[in-house]
């Protein structure tokens, strides 16, 4: 229910604070505009407005996975957090996989933050939540129903299509997010995949090609906005030339300002100059443009992440490339940040963490993303010293109090434009909210885009003596997913090819799996002697690849092992050996000898159920549309249009035994084998 009473209450009070501070001196020219209660105001009225406190707490987006070790899937069963989001005015809420179940069950988490928000006591003025997400799609969803959508790269791979289908996918996933109640997508990714062993980036990228980069972005963002959904472009300055993941470490791009204003830069440019309203900073070194600093020790010398370089957002971001928008970082949690000791104070500190925000927001940016999760009780006293330490910095004028104001008046001025300063806009009736997100969530119009979009997408760099698509009255098939699991969109695909007269009734299938888990979460290879012996007497098998970062180029992966044992196996007994690559193109060069190579984009999502709930109120699932259109071309079921959205290098062995990437191509961008 909308909680009238209360929101008009926190609105007349933020007219009086107004009125008193005019009355003062202090806001002459926001007093002649006061209004009622009734009156909506202006960002700069609210800015006005507010305490330092409220300010600083608007710059800051905690997450919420969990509470005392449970997931938080509804904010009513965990009032201590209920009670710790409000001691501040944050800027929003971000949520995550831990926080969502099913469809009804997120409308009412997101709505309840909402209404908690609004329930604030002793505040200046309710300002309701920015709700961001990372719903890029394709490995990177976080909403576990609905429509996942095929992921970036995939959608580089439809060639003359690719911009209808990244606007498609922009719109099928803004409003479905809208849908929701989320008012943010941190997405599109326009980091440019430029560095095949690039182990966080990969798919989520459109290309390796700048102006398809910048063509594709600005296209998903035009169906975000579609929905008046805020589309936040990612990772400025460019995440795409790493070879590390700011997850787990620091990566370093070496390149001089001049090479990246021809590279990584361009598609930023190209969106900003389109009216890009937000940009997420990455975590990432550039010793060859940025200043070397003192690390926390006194001692150690470095260069700051983009995130906290003055430099590279200030003067370039700001200066040089023209951006007056709102700049988020990266979660300030991850640790390229936490364990790299940048400044005084130990790992998860509070001390460590003022020091970061206070770099963070003299950098240039505006908001603040998970500098600590909301977990426990000693999370709560987190913030509250956190707040109150980058207050201490603005009063000692370590942090100049206008860069908090221009930093907050972009915020609200964000929230402005996209209508979620009025919480009519936000605060619905719950009921109606869940009924509509049913309806949206999943329905067979965005799935039949989706599935059309992978159908475009598939790919096939390699088809000896036309193999494919296979003859429907072959006698045996082995079918080899990756994970136990898998075999559940695999069996899903090839019954409706059953159905469909393109397998036949007498062919025998077996499906399996090859990555056996172990205790302590390491793998060994899976190999079965009836599986073995299916492989000695198959006219096919079908073996799922799914190759993130430089994994490919690992002669000790289970996966190398066990292709390559099946391969040979296959061949061995005269059959035909087709690799099914469901994630990074690039492993197409590994595995020269197999007799067809069919491409995919996508290993997520592969244990869930593709079929229609019989219980018409269950939720669909986001399952993955890819590997389901992969086989419909392996078989016939679907013409094979797809072309390569990066080039795939050569694989190279030095005499020591070290594998690389080459610099000779082996498939061209654009290449693709059309049947």
């Amino acid at each position: 229910m909308r909680n009238w009473m209360k929101y008009m209450a926190l609105c007349a009070a933020c007219v009086m604070a107004l009125q008193t501070a005019a009355l003062a001196g202090e806001t002459e020219s926001s007093a002649q505009n006061t209004g009622t209660a009734e009156e909506a105001l202006e960002p700069e009225q609210i800015l006005a407005s507010m305490t330092m406190d409220e300010k600083i707490s608007q710059m800051i987006i905690p997450a919420i996975r969990t509470w005392d070790g449970e997931n938080v899937t509804d904010l009513n069963v965990v009032p201590e957090l209920q009670e710790a989001l409000k001691k501040h005015q944050y800027g929003g809420v971000i949520l995550f996989e831990q926080n969502v179940t099913g469809t009804e069950q997120v409308v009412r988490l997101v709505s309840d933050l909402q209404e908690n928000n609004l329930e604030m006591e002793d505040v200046s003025c309710h300002i309701p939540y920015l709700t961001p997400v990372d719903e890029e799609g394709g490995i990177v969803a976080r909403l576990n129903t609905g429509t996942r959508m095929n992921g970036s790269m995939a959608i580089g791979a439809t060639g003359d299509a690719a911009r209808d289908n990244a606007e498609q996918t922009g719109s099928i996933i803004g409003e479905e997010l809208a849908a929701t109640g989320f008012n943010v997508d941190f997405a599109p990714v326009v980091d440019v995949n430029s560095n095949p062993a690039n182990p966080v980036i990969g798919t989520r990228s459109f290309s390796d090609d700048l102006e398809t980069v910048s063509e594709l972005a600005s296209a998903y963002a035009e169906g975000l906005a579609d929905n008046h959904i805020i589309a936040t472009y990612k990772h400025f300055p460019g995440h795409g030339d790493t070879g590390t993941d700011s997850h787990i470490g620091t990566a370093t791009v070496q390149k001089t300002y001049e090479e990246l204003k021809k590279s990584d830069l361009v598609p930023f440019q190209s969106v900003i100059d389109n009216g890009a309203d937000m940009i997420m900073t990455a975590h990432i070194t550039l010793p060859e443009i940025d200043d070397e600093e003192v690390f926390g020790d006194g001692k150690t010398k470095g260069y700051y992440p983009a995130t906290m370089s003055k430099k590279l957002i200030t003067e370039i971001l700001r200066g040089d490339m023209g951006f007056d928008g709102v700049v988020v970082t990266d979660a300030l949690e991850m640790a390229a940040i936490r364990t790299a000791k940048l400044v005084p104070g130990e790992e998860g500190s509070v001390e460590y963490g003022i020091g970061i925000g206070e770099k963070v927001i003299n950098a240039g940016a505006d908001i603040l993303l998970i500098p600590t999760d909301f977990q426990t009780k000693d999370s709560v006293v987190f913030y509250d010293d956190y707040i109150s330490g980058l207050e201490s910095k603005v009063k000692d004028g370590t942090i100049p109090e206008e860069r908090i104001d221009e930093s907050v008046l972009r915020i609200l001025n964000l929230k402005d434009e996209y209508g979620i300063l009025d919480p009519e806009n936000v605060i619905e009736d719950q009921d109606e909210a869940v009924e509509n997100a049913k309806e949206v969530l999943g329905s067979d119009a965005h799935h039949d885009v989706e599935m059309e979009i992978a159908r475009q997408a598939i790919t096939m760099v390699r088809n000896e003596d036309d193999l494919l698509p296979l003859q429907s009255d072959l006698g045996r098939i082995v079918v080899l997913g990756r994970m136990s699991g898998e075999e559940t969109t695999i069996n899903y695909a090839l019954s409706n090819l059953r159905d469909a007269g393109m397998i036949g009734e007498d062919t025998e299938i077996t499906v399996d799996y090859y990555y056996k888990a172990e205790e302590g979460g390491s793998y060994s290879f899976n190999y079965p002697d009836e599986v073995r012996e299916a492989v000695g007497k198959a006219d096919a098998v079908i073996m799922l690849s799914c190759t993130y970062g430089s994994s490919v180029l690992d002669k000790t992966a289970v996966q190398y092992n066990a292709i390559h044992t099946v391969l040979e196996d296959t061949h061995a007994a005269g059959g035909a050996f087709i690799l099914l690559s469901d994630n990074l193109p690039y492993d197409a060069s590994r595995y020269q000898d197999a007799d067809a190579i069919v491409l995919a984009y996508m290993a997520s999502g592969l244990a869930l159920d593709p079929a229609k709930p019989s219980d018409p109120a269950q939720d669909r699932k986001a399952y993955n549309a890819n590997v389901i259109a992969a086989f419909d071309t392996i078989f016939g079921a679907n013409e094979c249009t797809g072309t390569l959205p990066v080039n795939v290098p050569e694989i190279e062995e030095d005499a020591e035994g070290k594998v690389t990437y080459s610099d000779k191509v082996l498939y061209e961008r654009g290449f693709g084998i059309i049947n």
